[in-house]
């Protein structure tokens, strides 16, 4: 019998107490990805913002804290354990996957969308993105996350077989293999487009001080490599 190939949600579901900590405690998480997400929300008090793929509930958290209603979905269940844990019930959580359209919810029904470091588990950005658009109001924002075409591509180590215009599916090898999809800008831009949403902000993020504190062996590199490429856009 064939091996059985990983998805996202039987691998993050073997991995949720390990991620947890990682999202909490790794560099690349606490001191890299999450301060340029963040620095691109606009003010949440008194908003209905979706947080779009929240693993353990570390944005839905921080969005909480800032006055906003915040609903949560994820396509594992171990992750929303540990969501609930974390936001204490104070928000609210589905289990859910995003390429089936968020048929939960109400068109112009949020007034932002934060998806970090959750897209690029998706081959077809087509039908998140056009149901982002269609939940957001007129005028709401999204803002996402996700790996920099330029870390993620081989350059240098594929022997030519890897083809940089292709959306392809890859694994990290961690604890569990864990399925992915590296895509060029263009993959990243365009159904931005296409769904209805206008770029308003790029950001490839440097590594903080604290970064440097905690990590001063990749402090360099990172700052001189991309690893994250995060971006607001507006419901047009």
């Amino acid at each position: 019998m064939a091996e059985e190939e990983p998805t996202p949600e039987s691998a993050y579901d073997e991995l949720a107490d390990s991620y947890d900590e990682a999202v909490r405690e790794g560099p690349y998480n606490a001191d890299l990805e999450f301060p340029a997400t963040a620095s691109l929300v606009p003010e949440v008090a008194g908003k209905r913002v979706l947080d779009a793929g929240c693993g353990t509930g570390v944005y839905t958290a921080w969005l909480a804290e800032r006055g906003a209603t915040v609903v949560g979905v994820d396509v594992s269940g171990e992750m929303l354990a540990r969501a609930q844990e974390r936001t204490g019930g104070d928000v609210s959580l589905r289990q859910a996957d995003l390429r089936d359209g968020l048929a939960f919810a109400d068109s112009d029904s949020f007034d932002g969308v934060v998806s970090a470091l959750t897209l690029g588990y998706v081959a077809d950005w087509t039908e998140p993105l056009s149901a982002f658009a269609r939940v957001l109001r007129p005028g709401g924002f999204l803002v996402l996350s996700t790996g920099h075409p330029l870390d993620q591509f081989p350059f240098e180590a594929d022997n030519g077989a890897a083809n940089y215009f292709e959306t392809e599916r890859q694994r990290h090898e961690w604890a569990v293999d864990v399925p992915y999809y590296r895509r060029p800008f263009s993959a990243v831009i365009n159904p931005l487009l296409e769904a209805g949403f206008r770029l308003e902000s790029v950001v490839e993020p440097q590594p903080t001080a604290e970064f440097e504190r905690r990590r001063p062996e990749l402090y360099e590199r990172e700052s001189r490599h991309p690893v994250f490429l995060c971006v607001r856009a507006t419901r047009v």
